[in-house]
């Protein structure tokens, strides 16, 4: 019988823990604010270490109320001091901003880049010179990032705004997640998983990017999943799609098969709310999307990191699209798989992960904040490879190129580090009976999921 000591045995290395981690986040303030890029990235990887430590602790001793609530404080805690860095690690706040006001302004952001002199009227010392490609670039975030914006834009109308607006959303996912949790009988401490992670402080809460607002709608609408609400489920999958347009990856993991239900809401979700938009900008509500592939060298194939490494060793030399053809068949067959496989009429939470990890794999993003929502995924499907790469991805904001890292580096601590990290835990998993029965426990993954 557990006793209320044995209970909260892990309180005082998690206090331990996050002590470290508040002094952390103190530094990677002053190094944010002074755009001392290396040693923020520096921090953030001596950050990610003391969190799997934390990890270890909390999953050992999942403790009871006690630990929950000093969980919750800690990450309130983090947030609050991170949340006083400078936007300097990204400009997309800006343009959060700006395009917020435009939809006060009854001005649609798909028509007009900032530049455009029918807009001069809302220029500003603050915000307008901040915004990147406003000569040339509509905004590209989808209709119901511009509600969101409106909405940050009414709590004050600046970045403070947007980032009162995204630790709202972290709330809503943390609660969303506790939610999860109780629903599946798994212990709510687990919620260090996302609530400690150094991305979401940094790149949510610090630095407010919209991938906070998506990644609550994705929880909100897996906790329906797992509550049977396949309509609900379908709803705000669509909300989530139309925030950034992942989400919608995950969804043949979610889906009961031949439920009319979710896909039904899907589409009439998503017609509801982007067909206004529609109305006035046509296909141009899609926005800056076309454009900004082209940027990222994703047409041309550099912007993946397979093409790049192939490219870079001289092994071959494929095209954007016949990569994109190859990843595609890839995600499709894993897709199928999450659909029509064995157990596929239930919650399938390793298939699920699965999709999410999968796809950014192949999409390679060049930025940390897009890893995010894998963050939210891994307090179910806590996998070392996973928490390594949402870690790592980090690197990803340090300087490139001039004077800087070649892709090459950045690519292989992002990518290929978590792959090696994957192939030594199923190695170890496959040839150690007790650590097998130790991943089994705490990923509490059924006998087709384990095999991942």
């Amino acid at each position: 019988m557990r006793t209320a000591a044995s209970e909260d045995k892990g309180l005082l290395p998690l206090l331990a823990a996050a002590a470290l981690l508040a002094t952390l986040t103190v530094l990677g303030v002053l190094d944010v604010n002074q755009s001392a890029i290396s040693s923020y990235v520096t921090i953030v990887l001596m950050h990610g270490v003391i969190y799997l430590v934390a990890i270890i602790t909390v999953l050992k001793w999942p403790g009871g109320t006690k630990t929950l609530v000093v969980v919750l404080v800690v990450a309130l805690i983090l947030r609050a001091i991170a949340m006083t860095a400078l936007p300097n690690l990204s400009t997309d706040a800006f343009r959060y901003v700006w395009d917020g006001r435009l939809g006060w302004e009854g001005i649609s952001p798909y028509l007009f880049v900032p530049a455009d002199e029918q807009l001069a009227a809302l220029r500003d010392a603050e915000i307008y010179p901040n915004l990147n490609q406003k000569e040339r670039a509509v905004t590209i975030y989808p209709p119901v990032a511009q509600l969101l914006f409106m909405i940050g834009v009414a709590i004050q109308d600046g970045i403070a705004g947007m980032k009162a607006l995204m630790l709202l959303c972290e709330a809503v996912t943390v609660a969303a997640l506790i939610g999860w949790l109780r629903a599946e009988g798994l212990p709510l401490s687990r919620v260090l998983i996302y609530a400690w992670h150094p991305l979401p402080i940094w790149e949510f809460a610090s630095q407010a990017h919209l991938d906070a607002a998506a990644t609550t709608l994705l929880v909100l609408g897996i906790w329906a999943a797992v509550r049977k609400r396949q309509g609900l489920t379908g709803a705000l999958f669509a909300t989530a799609a139309l925030v950034k347009y992942f989400p919608v990856v995950l969804l043949p993991a979610l889906w009961r098969r031949w439920d009319w239900r979710l896909p039904v809401a899907l589409a009439a979700t998503m017609a509801i709310i982007a067909l206004p938009y529609m109305s006035s900008a046509g296909t141009g509500v899609l926005g800056f999307l076309g454009q900004h592939l082209d940027n990222e060298g994703y047409r041309s194939g550099w912007g993946f990191h397979a093409v790049w490494y192939l490219r870079e060793f001289q092994i071959a030399d494929p095209s954007g699209a016949q990569f994109v053809a190859v990843a595609l068949t890839i995600l499709a067959a894993i897709a199928a798989w999450a659909l029509f496989g064995r157990g596929a009429d239930e919650f399938k939470p390793g298939r699920m992960v699965l999709l999410g990890a999968a796809f950014v794999f192949f999409t390679s993003p060049h930025y940390p904040w897009y890893f995010g929502f894998l963050c939210a995924l891994a307090v179910r499907v806590p996998h070392p490879a996973l928490l390594v790469m949402t870690i790592t991805c980090a690197t990803l904001q340090l300087p490139r190129l001039d004077g800087g890292y070649s892709w090459t580096h950045l690519y292989a601590m992002t990518y290929v580090l978590p792959l090696i990290v994957w192939a030594l835990w199923k190695l170890a998993t496959r040839y150690s009976p007790p650590l097998d029965r130790l991943n089994r426990d705490l990923l509490r993954l059924d006998t087709v999921n384990i095999r991942l």
